[in-house]
């Protein structure tokens, strides 16, 4: 089990790297998809993750809100009441996740 489990667009994996850095410092155990072993079910793997951790955070970003697979793990997140989006960009929240405050680290 996780403290945080990070959702974001591949093209953001940059930006998720360095949160999860941030969070691992502070204590918090981070999962986040570098983490899929070799020869281990992709969306098994990342099923696991997300039920079993404590907290869901997701990034925002022109790439992240078309992608399905973001947009399923937060929904996950927010059906659990553990969903804390962030946005890293100015993109528009998806309509479905825009009742739920947002961190802003857009800058």
């Amino acid at each position: 089990m996780s403290d945080i489990f990070i959702s974001y667009a591949r093209a953001d994996k940059e930006r998720a790297e360095l949160l999860a850095e941030v969070f691992s410092r502070q204590g918090w155990s981070v999962w986040w998809d570098r983490e899929i072993s070799p020869g281990k079910s992709f969306d098994e793997t990342i099923e696991t993750a997300l039920n079993s951790a404590r907290c869901v955070i997701v990034l925002w970003s022109k790439d992240s809100v078309s992608s399905r697979w973001v947009k399923t793990e937060a929904a996950e997140g927010a059906a659990r009441g553990i969903l804390i989006p962030v946005l890293i960009d100015k993109a528009q929240i998806p309509l479905e996740f825009k009742r739920i405050e947002a961190a802003d680290l857009s800058d």
